[in-house]
């Protein structure tokens, strides 16, 4: 393969690295941009395209523009293909490529959010702009959103609940191509608040430093995480992954006090994320964390002020044997050269909306293990957007009465 095979591809991939679309739980950016950049590359393409702002369902009112690209075949037969846009922080001192600079070298393109998720929405709008000059019998239906990488109200739940769109089956362009996922893990993202007493640092005798009670409390911590990884789901884990199924994990990710060297904090604040297997009750989970949690401070005499659940996610699966699974796995298949793994992705995706209203899904895309996502120096295989973009062209034309119920 050549890079000049996927000179559409790589030059808008270029383009989306450039727009920083950097997101977290207190800010965001790059949205009404990027958002405008994929309409008009579709529309380019002889696309449908609308935009879907879910501002009106978010706090700050700041756009949210979720972007539905649409080719209307000749069926009632409606395929989503569902990514998103957001990326999460990079931190440019730490990479050897600018983040947000479009890297080649060899068969790998450098750059935040390369692998998680651009790559997958240039692999899908390549494949439309095949499809779009063979009239297929299916509709097709990609769905770029906003504020995945933080589980936001805006993005796919708006679109669904509010706008009320709907399909046949749907792939979430948010995994691997080594493999065809047929889940994921749920989550909970949350935070506990650590009571001290503050002082100055000149007299630390007289303060009860937060920053120590919580550590000590962190370091016992640990222990919910191997409580939770006895858990196993049914479903098999990805290839490389550290046990055969999918198991429970529980990670503090996030401590903070105060912001000054002489003052000794008197709260500390950890934020932490717990998976679920997909099969896991989310409720029952939050109720058996904070059990954990206030029988563990007791007994370590530390006083827990809040403790809140920021958000949740959903985890879901999708029977292996249904229809839709089976037809995809044979197109993956058949472009991988070989029979794909089926198993449940250890990480969450906005697929859980989808399954919540009974459309089949499976995952698959340009995330490789080995891809850096989430970390410093982020890349993609070249090879592996081309074989997204082939698996999503193949499904495109398949015949209408392929997706029927048996």
């Amino acid at each position: 393969m050549t890079v000049r095979s996927l000179q559409f591809e790589l030059e808008l991939l270029r383009k989306l690295v450039e727009i920083n679309t950097t997101v977290t739980s207190d800010s965001r950016r790059g949205y009404v941009e990027c958002s405008e950049l994929i309409r008009l590359e579709a529309q380019r393409l002889g696309l449908g395209t609308e935009i879907l702002d879910g501002s009106s369902v978010t706090v700050d009112g700041e756009p949210r523009p979720n972007v539905v690209v649409s080719l209307d075949g000749a069926s009632d037969v409606e395929i989503l293909l569902l990514t998103h846009m957001d990326v999460v922080p990079a931190e440019p001192s730490q990479w050897q490529t600018n983040p947000f600079q479009l890297t080649v070298n060899g068969d790998r393109a450098y750059g935040r959010g390369a692998a998680d998720c651009k790559s997958n929405i240039v692999a899908a709008l390549g494949a439309l702009g095949e499809l779009v000059k063979e009239e297929p019998e299916i509709n097709l239906k990609l769905i770029v959103t906003v504020d995945e990488e933080i589980g936001g109200r805006a993005g796919i739940e708006y679109i669904f609940d509010d706008v009320g769109i709907s399909g046949t089956a749907a792939v979430v362009l948010d995994s691997a191509p080594n493999y065809i996922s047929i889940g994921a893990s749920g989550a909970l993202w949350g935070r506990v608040l650590i009571k001290g007493k503050s002082g100055h640092s000149g007299y630390p005798e007289k303060a009860d430093n937060a920053i120590y009670l919580t550590t000590k409390y962190i370091e016992k911590l640990k222990g919910y995480h191997r409580t939770v990884a006895r858990s196993r789901s049914k479903l098999r884990a990805p290839p490389g992954a550290p046990y055969s199924r999918v198991h429970g994990r529980f990670t503090v990710t996030m401590i903070k006090a105060w912001k000054k060297e002489n003052v000794i904090p008197g709260e500390c604040e950890i934020r932490f994320d717990r998976r679920l297997i997909p099969e896991e009750d989310t409720e029952q989970a939050q109720r058996d964390l904070w059990n954990y949690m206030d029988e563990l401070a007791k007994t370590q005499e530390v006083s827990i002020d809040e403790f809140e659940i920021i958000n949740t996610l959903n985890g879901y699966y999708t029977d292996s044997k249904h229809p839709f699974v089976r037809l995809f796995s044979k197109l993956a298949g058949n472009v991988a050269g070989e029979k794909l793994p089926i198993a449940a992705d250890l990480g969450g995706n906005d697929g859980g909306i989808l399954a919540k209203a009974g459309i089949p899904v499976v995952s698959y895309g340009t995330i490789r293990d080995d891809t850096q996502y989430h970390s410093k120096d982020e890349f993609v295989h070249l090879k592996d957007i081309q074989s997204v973009r082939d698996v999503i062209t193949h499904l495109g034309k398949t015949p209408a009465r392929k997706f029927s119920p048996k």
